[in-house]
C-alpha cells in the first residue's frame, strides 16, 4: 500500500465532482472499501488522492414509491438493501440476490454503487439489476447523465463512468409483479464468487413466456444480458425442450475465462443448466 496519499472527506456531491475533477485519474474514490482498501494492500492500486463518499449527504438513501419505483443511493450498503421491508416485499429477486452476497460481515460494509462501479463480472447484483431493468445515474461537474445497468458495464472490469463521474444512484421501474428467480452455484463455499449466476424475471400466464430478461455473472469479461436466450423464450410455452434451446443459447454467448472455479467448458455446459433451471424456477411462480 503507499506509504503516504491525500485523504479527503466532502459532504456534498458538488464537492465531491469537483475534487474528483480537480485531482483526475490520481483520486479513487472510497465507499464500502471492500474492494478498494484490498486493492491498494495488494499493491494494485496507488491512488495519490483518496476522496471518501461516506459523508456525502442522500448517498445511503433507499426511498419507494408505487408509481416511481425504488430508489437506491449508491452509498447505501448490501445489508441495508437486503434488509429494507419494501425491498422484500416489492423486490425479492433484490433481497434474493443481496442475501447471497458474500456474509454479512462484508454486506454491512460493501456499498452497491461501489459494487457496480468495481466493474467485477463475479459479482452478483448487476446481473439482478439488468433482469429488473435497472438504470444508474452518473453525476460530474458536467452535469448528470443516466444509463441502463446493462450499457454501464463495457469490458473486464470496465464500466461507463468517466474520469470525473460517480455513480451516484440506481433506478429500479415499478414492480409489474413479475415472477423471479435468482440461481448462482459456489463450487467451494456460499462466500465464494460464483462460478455462475443468473437472474431471471418472467411475466406470462400459466406455462407461456409474453416476455423474460436473463442476467449472467462470473461467465464473461462483463456482467451481461442473455437476449438470444430470451428470444428463444419469448412468446413461447415453457417445456422442456425450450427450456433446452434457451440453455444452450445461453451457453453459446457466453465467454468464460478458465481459472480455479472450472474450465471454459465445464463454466459453459453450467450456464445452459442453471438457465434452464431458474427460468423453471421463475415460471412456478407465475401466477
Amino acid at each position: 500500500m503507499r506509504a503516504k496519499f491525500e485523504y479527503l472527506e466532502p459532504t456534498s456531491l458538488d464537492e465531491a465532482c469537483g475534487l474528483l475533477q480537480e485531482h483526475g485519474s490520481d483520486a479513487k474514490l472510497l465507499a464500502g472499501g471492500t474492494a478498494l482498501v484490498m486493492w491498494m494492500r495488494m499493491g494494485l492500486l496507488s491512488p495519490k488522492v483518496v476522496i471518501n463518499l461516506e459523508h456525502v449527504a442522500g448517498l445511503d438513501d433507499i426511498a419507494f414509491d408505487p408509481a416511481d419505483g425504488l430508489r437506491i443511493g449508491a452509498g447505501v450498503k448490501h445489508r441495508d438493501l437486503e434488509l429494507h421491508p419494501q425491498v422484500r416485499e416489492h423486490y425479492p429477486l433484490l433481497q434474493e440476490t443481496f442475501y447471497k452476497v458474500a456474509q454479512p460481515r462484508i454486506r454491512l460494509m460493501a456499498t452497491v454503487g461501489g459494487n457496480l462501479s468495481h466493474g467485477d463480472p463475479l459479482t452478483d447484483p448487476g446481473a439482478s439489476f439488468i433482469a429488473l431493468d435497472a438504470e444508474v445515474t452518473l453525476r460530474s461537474s458536467r452535469g448528470e447523465r443516466t444509463l441502463s445497468v446493462e450499457d454501464f458495464f463495457v469490458d473486464y472490469y470496465e464500466t461507463a463512468l468517466e474520469p470525473d463521474e460517480i455513480l451516484t444512484s440506481i433506478h429500479v421501474p415499478p414492480p409489474a409483479g413479475p415472477a423471479w428467480s435468482h440461481v448462482k452455484f459456489t463450487p467451494r463455499s456460499e462466500e465464494d464468487f460464483a462460478t455462475v449466476g443468473v437472474a431471471v424475471t418472467l411475466t406470462g400466464e400459466g406455462n407461456r413466456c409474453d416476455d423474460v430478461r436473463i442476467g449472467l455473472n462470473s461467465v464473461g469479461p462483463t456482467i451481461f444480458r442473455a437476449r438470444a436466450a430470451e428470444d428463444i423464450l419469448r412468446g413461447r410455452e415453457i417445456t422442456p425442450a425450450v427450456l433446452e434451446e434457451a440453455g444452450a443459447a445461453a451457453a453459446e454467448a457466453s465467454d468464460p475465462i478458465e481459472d480455479v472455479r472450472g474450465s471454459s467448458e465445464y463454466k459453459r455446459e453450467l450456464v445452459a443448466v442453471f438457465v434452464r433451471r431458474a427460468v423453471e424456477q421463475a415460471a412456478a411462480r407465475l401466477a
